[in-house]
């Protein structure tokens, strides 16, 4: 268990305070992130109403450095200490449908008379304000990949969906990068700032110039699977033993050094699809063709090693398809420490995906693993002025609770559902 006083002191953000009263993934992520760095982050749920990722392999992956803290915000108890943790807080980032917590009397003008400089960030599927008949909606990862277009890119003749819950993550991402941007707003102007992330904008940013060629020109990509909607020579490609490789050849040199390994002529030697400075072309010209077909007739006389081997001597961007064995087992992975082991309280010695982000300075840490549920109720609350008898009150009333482990372990039925729980 910890407190509000227990945070050790470490990484680029040592002494920023988050409140984060989101779940799921695309709005605790950010929390996530910035607990890694050093930021004393307090989960906070509601007694019934656990984080869904609980009792899954991705709550001690996203959680880890965090307090966890659980009251009831329906009951004027447990509201009296969300005030207290809003007024403790620097940063607050809630995820729930659009006007959540307006409707529960809590909006924004509320907010700031108990904290006039906090920052808030409310992250939703469709967003705060807009259609009405949209802004209350449920949202999930598929449904902001379908509803923001992005889903329209991928695939072949049917639309893909992207795994592992390619919306929560960026939305998640781009929650991290906006409750530090609006901490910096309340630092500048002395004044809070509030932020509407919707999911599906989140993911829509992320499609390059897809939308502006769709809007301004009526150009519709089509779907192509792995292969480039736009570039020649920059896909995935199979090889004579049916290993599939990426190789991309853009680029000025690039292509001065890749032509030739692949029977096309070094740009500038004569051939006039290929002139002096030549850095590639549209995949579906006649010259991009040309390209395709060289390199698709050049890997199906090789293997994946050959090729890759090749490619690699030549300095030629290409990389084979790893699969997760091949990531534990890459000698980068391993010297950057991209999976790392840590003690989770629900899982025991885990080993998963390790700090991001290497600061030269202020290195993040694994200090803890994600609580268990209202694991640090009781020193938050002390720490908040509440006495033995008032904490064990609120726990009497149902307006806190937490689980042990071996409730945890029966709730979630956690022998069943992860393995590593049997070994223990």
């Amino acid at each position: 268990m910890a407190g509000l006083k227990d945070f050790p002191q470490f990484g680029a953000l040592s002494g920023l305070k988050v409140l984060d009263s989101g779940s799921n993934i695309a709005g605790p992520l950010g929390g996530g992130l910035l607990s890694e760095c050093g930021s004393t982050v307090i989960h906070f749920e509601a007694p019934n109403k656990p984080d869904n990722q609980r009792g899954w392999y991705g709550y001690p992956q996203n959680h880890r450095n965090q307090l966890s803290m659980v009251a009831d915000i329906k009951t004027e108890e447990g509201r009296e200490i969300f005030f207290k943790l809003i007024k403790w807080a620097d940063i607050w980032v809630e995820s729930s449908k659009g006007g959540q917590y307006d409707r529960l009397g809590l909006s924004d003008e509320e907010i700031w008379k108990v904290n006039p400089k906090l920052a808030i960030v409310h992250v939703s599927g469709y967003g705060q304000t807009g259609d009405p008949a949209y802004v209350t909606k449920a949202s999930y990862d598929a449904v902001g990949q379908a509803f923001s277009g992005y889903m329209s890119l991928n695939g072949t003749t049917e639309a893909l969906k992207v795994n592992p819950y390619l919306s929560d993550f960026v939305c998640g991402l781009t929650t991290c990068w906006t409750m530090l941007a609006c901490y910096v707003s309340t630092m500048l102007t002395g004044k809070g700032e509030s932020v509407d992330v919707a999911q599906y904008e989140a993911l829509a940013r992320i499609m390059d110039g897809r939308m502006m060629q769709y809007a301004t020109d009526d150009i519709k990509m089509p779907r192509t699977g792995n292969k480039d909607t736009q570039a020649a020579l920059f896909s995935f490609y199979t090889c004579k033993d049916g290993k599939t490789i990426f190789i991309g050849m853009t680029g000025a040199e690039v292509c001065k050094r890749g032509y030739p390994l692949i029977g096309l002529p070094v740009p500038g030697t004569g051939d006039p699809d290929f002139p002096e400075g030549f850095t590639g072309w549209l995949i579906n010209s006649p010259v991009g063709q040309r390209m395709e077909a060289a390199v698709e007739k050049f890997v199906s006389e090789n293997t994946m090693e050959e090729v890759e081997a090749l490619m690699h001597a030549n300095q030629i961007p290409c990389q084979r398809v790893y699969e997760l064995e091949d990531c534990l087992n890459d000698p980068h992975w391993k010297a950057r420490e991209t999976v790392m082991e840590w003690d989770d309280p629900m899982m025991g010695r885990v080993k998963g995906l390790g700090l991001i982000n290497k600061f030269k300075n202020n290195p993040s840490q694994i200090w803890r693993g994600a609580p268990l549920f209202g694991m640090d109720n009781k020193d938050i609350l002390k720490d908040l002025g509440y006495s033995d008898e008032e904490i064990q009150s609120l726990y009497e009333k149902g307006i806190t609770k937490e689980f042990d482990l071996a409730t945890t372990i029966k709730r979630y039925r956690l022998e069943e559902v992860i393995p590593h729980m049997r070994k223990k």
